[in-house]
């Protein structure tokens, strides 16, 4: 579990992908491992949904997934 600090994302993400960016940023950074696992599995799940629903493009999922080390 990481997350990429020199990979950014664009602005314009969809708004719930950027909470949801925040809110794993803010688990991160408060070293709460476990909520921070918690929330990433449905964040990965919500990714993978937005890309397969046409609201962000194969860049978007390529760099999210880099910056969020899902494989």
């Amino acid at each position: 579990m990481y997350i990429d600090e020199k990979i950014s994302l664009r602005d314009n993400l969809p708004a719930e992908l950027q909470r949801d960016f925040k809110e794993l940023q803010e688990y991160y950074d408060a070293d709460d491992w476990f909520m921070f696992d918690t929330v990433f599995e449905g964040v990965e799940a919500s990714v993978k949904a937005y890309y397969l629903a046409g609201k962000i493009i194969r860049d978007d999922l390529d760099c999210i997934f880099s910056k969020y080390g899902i494989a």
